[in-house]
């Protein structure tokens, strides 16, 4: 099963694509999907709309898992971040692939053992639990940082379903 976890924001998208098999679990790329902060929100959106659905197209993945909305302190914050997940989520309808949605405890939970674990504690569990599958010569260290959310929803999606290694954190 290939599962395509995306952790939303209209700055950096992180992406991460796990395949799962009778062997395990394999990285089979991440990143981020980065905006210019100077272009216009409706540009930024288009840009994010598309490069989701090339990720889609590309990887082919059973199932797009995305990080639910959440209630923040910040409502400009909170509603940048529900439009690039709708523009996301359009991408997902557009390529006809099935979507799960996770809360962000719920995620923490599952990865960490701590539904109030912080974003140190996910990538560090992150690294734990793939060890050197998430290493890689291609990406900068802050690349890592940011796309470890979306490893962890990926993952989070495969715990749920049976089909993931064990946590080992």
């Amino acid at each position: 099963m290939l599962i395509l976890g995306i952790d939303p924001g209209t700055a950096d998208t992180g992406f991460g694509v796990v395949n799962l098999s009778e062997r395990g679990n394999e990285v089979v790329t991440w990143g981020l999907i980065e905006t210019d902060k100077s272009l216009a929100k409706e540009r930024r959106l288009d840009f994010i709309f598309e490069e989701t659905l090339n990720l889609l197209k590309k990887h082919k993945p059973d199932v797009f898992v995305i990080e639910k909305v959440f209630f923040a302190t910040n409502a400009k914050t909170a509603i940048a971040v529900g439009q690039a997940q709708g523009v996301m989520l359009l991408a997902a309808g557009k390529a006809k692939v099935r979507v799960e949605e996770y809360a962000p405890g719920t995620i923490k939970k599952m990865i960490t053992g701590s539904g109030k674990a912080n974003k140190k504690q996910v990538q560090e569990a992150i690294r734990k639990i793939l060890g050197n599958r998430v290493k890689s010569e291609a990406h900068k260290k802050t690349h890592f940082d940011n796309a470890a959310d979306a490893l962890a929803i990926a993952l989070t999606h495969a715990f749920k379903i049976g089909e993931g290694v064990s946590r080992n954190v």
